[in-house]
């Protein structure tokens, strides 16, 4: 006899049918049902799943491993391009450096020695900025103060008319405190395309 098998498969049971088929496949009958309870894989007390601190771990190590890969990218296209050789990448951070953020303003109007230019672009790289994800997002309260903080640095470069966020970051006093996210503060969050748009601005001056 022909027949058809129902699951409903939830985080703390299966339940599961056997159909009876007629002959164009249509069900006329239960052959049997049941059901199987077993604890589900959450914390009991806060519903938090078992594998939150492994699927965390993972993000945290593909998140790096990017990371890793898009320095090493963006260090092979200075070598390729001839910007700079290995040796001077290799040494790119020696001795008395002055501030890549002063870097990142005064790349806006003056000509960059080649190592300032690839330390501005390296540190854009790694300070990317904000990019929505949406289907992240619907479950993340985080999102939404990281979308009110990108709004309000939006409104202080309009009001104030800074040329780019590095620009914004060295000259407003609000941010000498916080160049980095810490602690739930993200004062110094932007869209990724504030970001790019002040990487186009610096190369145009720097070409």
């Amino acid at each position: 006899m022909a027949y058809g098998i129902g699951l409903d498969i939830g985080i703390g049971s299966v339940g599961w049918a056997v159909l009876a088929l007629d002959h164009e496949e249509n069900p006329w009958g239960i052959m049997d049902l049941g059901s199987r309870i077993f604890d589900a894989a959450e914390q009991p007390k806060t519903g938090a799943s078992l594998a939150l601190p492994r699927r965390e771990a993972r993000s945290m190590r593909r998140r790096l491993r990017r990371r890793r890969h898009r320095m090493e990218r963006m260090r092979n296209l200075f070598i390729n391009d001839g910007l700079l050789t290995e040796e001077q990448l290799y040494h790119l951070y020696d001795g008395n450096l002055e501030d890549v953020y002063a870097l990142r303003v005064k790349a806006l109007d003056e000509r960059l020695t080649d190592e300032e230019v690839a330390r501005v672009l390296l540190h854009l790289a790694h300070r990317r900025g904000f990019k929505s994800n949406r289907k992240a997002e619907s479950k993340s309260a985080e999102a939404g103060e990281l979308k009110k903080a990108i709004s309000l640095n939006q409104e202080t470069m309009e009001e104030n008319r800074y040329r780019t966020v590095g620009e914004m970051f060295f000259k407003d006093s609000r941010y000498a405190e916080y160049k980095r996210n810490r602690g739930g503060n993200y004062l110094n969050t932007v869209d990724r395309s504030m970001v790019e748009e002040e990487a186009r601005k610096i190369l145009e001056t720097q070409e």
